[in-house]
């Protein structure tokens, strides 16, 4: 709600923006000429620096607002030369300047509406590109036969399994703009609702899911077992291409390695319960073995891919590829040891395949994930984890205090065993848990004994001291009270604020999530980990005739290459190096997405002109009044009539807002006493003006109730303290009226 009044932003010299290029202008020829002149400037000091004219301009922007030059920097995306991602770095640049205690609090104000402004001019650019996407999508879908001149320009656009390339998509996911917004966590850019629909439609294939698309896609992930097989011979042609599409999803990609891992779960948990043979193999281990060699498969391939890509740094970090090679090994060692005859062996083998099996389970969460509701949960898990670890370095040290204290004051001269260990410590962990064993120290003679010889051979157990029987009760009470009630609801509210901090911020969470997935499972294949090894003959066929036979390669990648580029509609473009379909089929289909990584000349020309539709003058005026908020001290303007109401002596009268209605009427108590409301200003009228307290540097003098422009304090009818109380000023904001 906005009363204040505010100035509109005056135009200031110091960034011609005629000269940059990249804007239209009505102007003459001698402008074109001399704009000209300066886009071939511009390009020559690209050329030098080794960077395009938008990251020259990306990286000027950047300079201005560290530099605080905010209204150059503005200039600069008005004319639409900044593209998304500097405009999101440049915003984490606005963030950090107003955060700083340095910035003074009206600026600090300035500067979140002038990055919330810039935010809302990237989603902007975002929503043009996507607006273009869907309308040539949509004219495609209308145009039956299309006329000769609209072959000839389609034959040049360049399209992915014969539709249109969503470039929207690609920016936020493929030039990592998505993972941007999440690193410098702007909310803003990523609560947008077009930027929400259009990661939507990367991750179901839609907008807006349906009962019945969720159904369609049960149904294929169902049955991919069976379909799957067809889609090896061919995928990226009809009649296949239908079924591909829905494959090539990265829920439906979720959904399948989902299925999987249940199938292995339910097999393994049948062989340990029902089905555990002791030197041998069952039936059941021989479906298990087949599924873990198809999964160490997918982990070397992917770890061959991570190496190929440039990525195998951040391979190697993620904790889940970690946990996945864990549990190939760990299962691994456990067969092994399953052959052998030794019951030792067998024993071993058991527990290696009973935490095989628990790191299994573990790995399945990651794939829960996928949902909405589920994800942002399993991070508050995760999070509790970590507030559990630090909790038990204090609850460690109490509970060593406790044990020890209470076991030397029962027991001397204890025999230095593990049992005797254990049997000091399951005290105090297990009094967490009620726990309390009051009787289990009065055992008396003759049912114990303290005769060292007796209690160290294990005929008879230690006696507790007399001494101590009278002191551990005070010990332990004093004990519960700290650990049970103090420690423990410290526990619970730190695991309260875990989850009133991530439920807050579910959104946010989910969006992270699902942006890992959809670059995971956008690189990966439609072939899930469990047929893996049936994948793995077609791959080795393709890649012989590939590159063993060099005349049937040749004429079986011309063949490919011009089906792709005839669905595709490009016979021209067989020269771009950055053009999708380009590599050999066999890496693509069976190996990883290589045109995931391409960054492709049409979507750097699509946002090159998405900024262009966005571009015009970003409305200060509107995000840099003044928000309303309780507390804040105003005065009547000068222009108010009568101009005897509310004013007294040399100055006006001062008051304080105490409410504000959903309306934006706001109500405020005059320091005299008297309550009044007011109504939001319209047509530039305004009820109110703001009191600022000299945040300007200027300094004026003031008595409580009154403004005065003297140059001395005065008291007025006991309202007023006279004293050092003259740092306050009347301050208009927008016109700079003291």
């Amino acid at each position: 709600m906005i009363f204040f009044k505010q100035e509109p932003v005056e135009k200031k010299e110091g960034l011609n923006v005629d000269n940059i290029s990249g804007i239209d202008s009505d102007s003459d020829d001698d402008n074109d000429v001399e704009n000209a002149a300066f886009e071939e400037h511009d390009s020559h000091i690209a050329k030098e620096l080794k960077v395009s004219i938008s990251e020259l301009y990306g990286l000027i922007f950047l300079a201005l607002l560290q530099k605080q030059y905010w209204k150059g920097a503005k200039q600069l995306i008005e004319t639409g030369c900044i593209r998304i991602h500097h405009i999101l770095v440049g915003c984490v640049i606005l963030e950090n300047t107003a955060n700083s205690w340095q910035t003074a609090p009206l600026v600090q104000d300035r500067l979140r509406r002038l990055n919330k402004a810039f935010t809302q001019r990237a989603s902007r650019i975002l929503e043009s590109i996507y607006e273009t996407d869907k309308k040539i999508e949509n004219d495609k879908q209308k145009r039956n036969r299309p006329s000769g001149r609209e072959v000839e320009s389609n034959s040049k656009e360049e399209m992915e399994l014969g539709e249109h390339i969503n470039h929207a998509g690609r920016l936020l996911l493929n030039h990592g703009y998505i993972e941007d917004a999440i690193k410098t966590q702007n909310r803003t850019f990523l609560d947008n609702k077009e930027v929400r629909n259009i990661i939507n439609k990367m991750w179901y294939g839609l907008e807006h899911r349906d009962l019945k698309t969720i159904l369609g896609y049960i149904a294929l992930a169902a049955n991919h077992i069976i379909l799957l097989p067809l889609l090896m011979v061919t995928m990226e042609t009809r009649p296949t291409l239908w079924l591909y599409k829905q494959y090539k999803l990265p829920f439906m990609k979720v959904c399948i390695h989902l299925v999987g891992f249940l199938w292995l779960l339910f097999a393994y948990a049948h062989m340990l319960l029902f089905d555990y043979k002791v030197n041998g193999i069952s039936h059941t281990d021989y479906f298990i073995i087949t599924w873990m060699v198809s999964f160490f498969v997918d982990e070397t391939k992917q770890h061959i891919v991570s190496i190929i890509r440039r990525k195998w740094k951040s391979y190697i970090s993620d904790w889940w590829n970690r946990l996945d090679w864990c549990s190939i090994f760990i299962y691994t060692v456990g067969m092994c040891l399953k052959l052998g005859e030794n019951q030792i062996y067998q024993d071993a083998s058991k527990v290696l395949l009973v935490v095989a099996f628990i790191l299994l389970c573990i790995r399945i969460l990651n794939l829960f994930c996928m949902s909405e509701i589920l994800g942002p949960k399993l991070v508050m898990i995760r999070k509790m984890f970590s507030d559990t670890g630090a909790f038990m370095a204090i609850m460690a040290v109490i509970m060593m205090c406790y044990n020890i204290s209470f076991h030397a004051l029962l027991y001397t001269n204890s025999e230095f065993t593990w049992s005797e260990l254990e049997k000091i410590t399951k005290n105090g962990y297990w009094m967490l848990f009620g726990e309390l064993n009051l009787d289990g120290e009065k055992v008396t003679v003759p049912d114990c004994t303290f005769n060292r010889a007796l209690f160290e051979s294990g005929a008879l157990e230690q006696c507790p001291s007399t001494f101590g029987l009278h002191l551990v009760p005070y010990l332990k009470a004093f004990y519960g009270l700290i650990a049970v009630i103090l420690l423990l609801n410290l526990l619970i509210a730190m695991y309260s604020n875990t989850f009133k901090v991530v439920h807050e911020e579910a959104e946010f969470y989910w969006s992270q999530l699902q942006n890992d997935f959809l670059e995971e499972y956008s690189v990966k294949t439609i072939f899930p980990i469990h047929v893996q090894l049936l994948v793995l003959p077609m791959i080795i066929l393709h890649a012989f005739i590939w590159f063993c036979c060099l005349y049937p390669g040749g004429k079986l990648y011309e063949r490919c290459r011009c089906d792709a580029e005839v669905n595709n509609g490009r016979k021209d473009d067989v020269e771009d190096e950055k053009s999708l379909n380009r590599g050999p089929m066999f890496v693509r289909v069976f190996l990883y997405n290589t045109n995931f990584d391409l960054k492709l000349k049409s979507t750097t020309e699509a946002e090159r002109n998405g900024t262009m539709k966005a571009k015009g003058e970003i409305d200060i005026m509107e995000t840099d009044r003044i928000t309303t908020k309780v507390g804040l001290r105003v005065v009547r303007p000068q222009s108010w009539k009568p101009a005897s109401d509310y004013k007294f002596g040399n100055g006006r009268e001062i008051g304080t807002i105490v409410k504000i209605t959903e309306s934006g009427d706001v109500t405020v108590r005059w320091d005299r006493g008297r309550h009044d409301n007011f109504e939001k200003g319209d047509n530039n009228q305004f009820d109110l003006l703001l009191f600022d307290n000299a945040q300007t540097g200027n300094h004026y003098t003031i008595v409580h109730g009154q403004v005065s422009s003297g140059n001395h304090c005065s008291t007025v009818d006991g309202h007023g303290t006279s004293g050092n109380h003259c740092t306050a000023v009347y301050f208009d904001v927008t016109s700079g009226n003291h």
